[in-house]
């Protein structure tokens, strides 16, 4: 098929354009796109089939100017930039014909390198999973390990724990000792149902769903962290409403989601000043039926970004963090077959709610 010209009104300098566009007769055999462009005033003087069929939005030749604006300089790639096309949605590197001194016209080859950016960003993301995934193998195999090797001095700790129990117990008044065993051995039991509970989730074990009471359930997790909360000078306020309705929930599991969120609430604060350093515990039935529990701080906040990427396996906004504390609570609450999400403050003083959503349990 002969080369497409654009004929327009003679004039020295168009004669000249045109001469030289003669030289570009052989454009219409590149199999890629390519068209040629007057350098004086950018006006097209040929294309080929190739290039119509690959940029059909223009009804006729475009101006330099008008192809221009149809593509995006997106960086580069081996020191050669990338275009993106957004009517096409497609990927291109534009090279010019090698200049020649006084040449009134110059030729663009298009190349449509979609196909290697899609390959390339598949690679990307399947090494990235595979190196996660060998992550949380990693970090599986090293909580299965630590389970099994703390059991046994956890299980020891109760024993010696109610070996004294019983010996205080029996002792006038040790009113104080006794309150501290308790204590202590209440920590204790909680650190091998933690672990236990561990150890089943890396198994991939159905959680073990109960009617709980969402008040006890919340109270036992405040009165948990209520040493920790006092060290670091924040109050903690249950605000759960009288009528709210029972949770179908894995007991353990959903504590440890709940004991995660105050804790990371807590540590958010650590540059709050002492007299706004406030955490509630609210809930609600959303519409869908579901029990949602929020816990709301006023630390320093999340920006977009963190918000996008919170719950990624590995991710943390910590210094010190792992960045698989989130993950494995989304995880649960999934389990749950509910939700979990982060928002800023909804009551405008700064921080973050964080909530979670689990089946609303039947009413005794």
């Amino acid at each position: 098929m002969p080369v497409t010209r654009i004929h327009r009104k003679p004039t020295p300098a168009r004669n000249a354009a045109v001469d030289a566009a003669q030289g570009y007769a052989w454009i219409d055999a590149v199999p890629w796109p390519c068209i040629a462009f007057d350098r004086r005033d950018g006006t097209a003087l040929a294309h080929n089939e190739a290039f119509r069929q690959e940029f059909p939005q223009f009804d006729a030749a475009p101006s330099r100017e008008q192809f221009d604006a149809a593509f995006e300089r997106t960086g580069g790639q081996g020191g050669k930039p990338i275009y993106y096309a957004a009517q096409t949605r497609r990927w291109y590197r534009i090279e010019n014909s090698p200049p020649r001194t006084g040449a009134p016209a110059e030729a663009l080859f298009i190349t449509n390198i979609s196909e290697c950016i899609d390959l390339l960003r598949r690679h990307q993301a399947q090494h990235e999973q595979l190196l996660s995934t060998s992550r949380m193998m990693s970090v599986g195999e090293m909580a299965t390990t630590l389970a099994h090797e703390l059991n046994q001095p956890l299980a020891a700790a109760v024993n010696y724990l109610s070996g004294c129990e019983q010996l205080a117990g029996e002792a006038p008044e040790s009113g104080h000792l006794l309150q501290g065993i308790r204590l202590a051995k209440r920590q204790a039991e909680r650190a091998a149902q933690i672990i236990g509970s561990i150890r089943e989730f890396v198994r991939s074990r159905e959680p073990h769903r109960q009617n709980l009471d969402a008040h006890a359930l919340v109270h036992g997790v405040i009165e948990l962290l209520r040493l920790e909360a006092e060290q670091f000078q924040v109050a903690i306020v249950d605000a759960l409403p009288a009528d709210l309705p029972p949770v179908f929930a894995d007991r353990v599991m959903i504590e440890q989601v709940l004991l995660n969120l105050i804790k990371n609430a807590i540590e958010a604060m650590r540059e709050t000043p002492p007299a706004r350093r406030g955490i509630r515990v609210t809930a609600r039935v959303d519409y869908d039926g579901m029990v949602e529990i929020r816990v709301v701080d006023q630390g320093c906040g999340l920006g977009a970004a963190d918000m996008q990427r919170l719950f990624t396996p590995l991710y943390t906004t910590k210094p010190d963090g792992l960045g698989i504390g989130l993950a494995i609570c989304r995880s649960i609450v999934e389990y749950h077959e509910g939700r979990l999400f982060a928002e800023p403050n909804p009551e405008g003083h700064g921080g973050c709610a964080m909530a979670f959503t689990v089946p609303r349990g039947n009413a005794a």
